[in-house]
């Protein structure tokens, strides 16, 4: 949960905004904002290992919605089928191999694969939420997207 920080400016204490990025000075109006944390993103994100293809069928559904440019998903039914997450340097991809989701990363520098890896879920949503934290760090919209995925505290 976010803390209260001490003003820069006047010293009192900021109190954290909804967004869970920005502090407010209630006195002197002092506004900053902090950088976005992986495991932020991974709380409103997480996989239950137990019933893994509700999990990330839910998943693919909030990135297609929050960020469609960047996130194509493949339904049938309410089967997943296919994900494909484009984070610049980092695509992500859940595949559906017979009756199995395989979950791939790939770094790729100029359009050029450099890794191709099969991960664990997990070790899938934890690479896929760092990639995340990194965008919404350099970009605002993409801050207030994963705010409403439930990226925030």
């Amino acid at each position: 949960m976010a803390q209260a920080q001490p003003c820069s400016h006047c010293g009192a204490m900021m109190q954290p905004q909804a967004d869970g990025r920005t502090y407010a000075c209630p006195f002197c109006g002092t506004r900053v904002q902090v950088a976005i944390e992986a495991q932020q993103i991974a709380a409103g994100m997480t996989l239950d290992l137990g019933n893994l293809e509700a999990s990330l069928a839910k998943v693919a559904q909030l990135l297609q919605q929050a960020v469609p440019a960047r996130a194509r998903a493949q339904f049938q039914g309410q089967w997943l089928m296919r994900l494909e997450v484009d984070l610049d340097k980092d695509k992500f991809s859940v595949v559906r191999e017979g009756q199995q989701l395989v979950t791939r990363h790939m770094k790729a520098v100029r359009g050029v694969a450099l890794k191709n890896a099969v991960l664990t879920p997990d070790r899938w949503m934890a690479a896929l939420t760092r990639a995340l934290a990194r965008i919404a760090n350099d970009n605002a919209q993409a801050a207030w997207v994963l705010g409403q995925i439930g990226g925030r505290r």
